[in-house]
């Protein structure tokens, strides 16, 4: 059993290396590792500077030996993937369409998607559209209307935001996490479960949390550290490990 494993893992080196060399280049929308027979993928989406509150390489590096697909997704235009992606629609339910369809050539059976600030309004957007199993979204925006956000003193993508809505390119079906993640998991039955982590002693990012506290499936994690870049402060302590590994492993192993 030892030999087929290092066999399995030697026959993966070529993939792993090319996922990360895929992940290193900024202007990759996409970056897959498909490999191996596993039948869970985890898809992590870049925020604003294309990361994860950490380099992508060690977001994913936190899985450990668990043996899962992985997919990392940019958001190339720095807008909430409101303008899609580039190759795979030119919005953010036309990306999800595209990122499905993907999806589905791969025999996944668990899916469990993540991202941290932007990308973890993605993890929550793009968990829901998908069906995923589980969303981990770390430090997320849960709303990009601009009024709101003023009346939060929340300031810190105003020249991202009055782009898209001078352009007219929010959908806004899903400019409110709160109504968007509610409204369609009645629609589409539920069954996501979304894990959101936070600092609430940083009041923005606690207000975005608290807004989705109440939606069916939402579970908030308040921690008192990390500020925004919590994604960080848990891999440090290696919190980001245990959750990521509890995501992934499905319970009806």
């Amino acid at each position: 059993m030892n030999t087929l494993k290092r066999l399995g893992r030697r026959a993966a080196l070529p993939f792993r290396r090319r996922f990360r060399s895929s992940m290193e280049n900024p202007n990759e929308p996409l970056s897959l590792d498909m490999g191996g027979d596993s039948r869970t993928l985890l898809v992590a989406f870049g925020g604003m500077a294309g990361q994860l509150g950490m380099p992508p390489f060690e977001f994913f590096k936190a899985t450990g030996e668990i043996p899962v697909k992985r997919l990392f997704v940019r958001d190339l235009h720095q807008a909430w993937y409101h303008r899609g992606i580039p190759g795979h629609g030119d919005t953010l339910e036309g990306a999800a369409a595209s990122l499905r369809a993907l999806i589905d050539r791969h025999d996944v059976q668990r899916l469990v998607v993540a991202g941290n600030s932007a990308g973890g309004y993605a993890s929550l957007a793009f968990g829901t559209l998908l069906r995923a199993d589980t969303a981990l979204s770390f430090a997320p925006q849960t709303v990009l209307d601009p009024a709101v956000l003023a009346e939060w003193d929340d300031h810190r993508w105003d020249g991202q935001l009055d782009d898209l809505v001078r352009e007219g390119a929010i959908d806004q079906r899903w400019s409110d996490l709160r109504d968007a993640l509610a409204g369609d998991g009645e629609r589409r039955g539920g069954g996501t479960r979304y894990e959101v982590y936070f600092d609430e002693t940083l009041e923005v990012d606690r207000l975005h949390a608290d807004r989705i506290g109440d939606v069916p499936g939402v579970h908030l994690h308040r921690l008192s550290a990390g500020e925004h870049s919590v994604a960080q402060a848990m891999r440090d302590t290696g919190e980001l490990g245990r959750v990521l590994r509890a995501a992934l492993l499905d319970p009806a192993d």
